[in-house]
């Protein structure tokens, strides 16, 4: 009878082990296509954002009663420590997509036995969350006063002369936005794969 118990035990052992290395084989197939979609956005955000650059001729008032005067002006990507900041991110992300995936298939990764290797890829992650919403809010407040001003600080609105420019940094900051997203699921499956192996353990 006892024998037939241990028998039991370690067959339920076995097949929660079984489950478990089917459930890590499925997230580090997930975890591998969040992890390339995530390099993909952070790079083309940061080749949109960082070949921004828009030359216009505007029309400058400069009393009542005269003519306008007009400039050319040029809008680029590196006036702005913001938008600097934003290309930088992305592509230190997307950088790091492509090296944290050769390390996961080198090593079986975030989701094998090595758990100080997933210690270090998620905390990596979450560093890369953090550092993509930050470029994210950074570029959206920045862009929020070229399309709107700010009359307390008399900023005028330049988008209204620089649309291309305008249009193109707004595309970019969409595009990473969805690759901090992938960031952010990748952060999320490690959870989820930690709950499941603790309950199958």
């Amino acid at each position: 009878m006892k024998t037939l118990e241990t028998s039991n035990g370690a067959s339920g052992s076995n097949e929660g082990k079984n489950r478990c290395d089917e459930e890590m084989v499925k997230c580090r197939r997930y975890e591998m296509i969040l992890r390339i979609m995530g390099l993909i956005f952070t790079l083309v955000a940061a080749i949109v954002a960082g070949s921004n650059k828009d030359t216009e001729s505007v029309a400058i008032s400069l009393a009542d009663g005269l003519p306008p005067l007009h400039l050319t002006l040029t809008a680029k990507w590196s006036y702005m420590s913001s938008t600097v900041y934003f290309v930088a991110v992305n592509a230190v992300a997307c950088a790091y997509a492509a090296i944290s995936m050769a390390f996961i298939a080198l090593t079986g990764g975030s989701r094998g036995r090595n758990w100080k290797g997933s210690i270090l890829v998620v905390a990596l992650d979450l560093t890369m969350v953090a550092l993509l919403f930050s470029a994210n809010g950074a570029s959206a407040s920045i862009g929020l006063i070229a399309l709107n001003g700010n009359s307390h600080t008399q900023w005028h609105k330049v988008c209204y002369a620089f649309k291309r420019y305008c249009i193109q940094g707004g595309a970019a900051l969409v595009i990473s936005m969805f690759g901090s997203f992938f960031f952010f699921c990748i952060v999320f499956l490690f959870t989820y794969n930690l709950h499941g192996t603790t309950l199958n353990y």
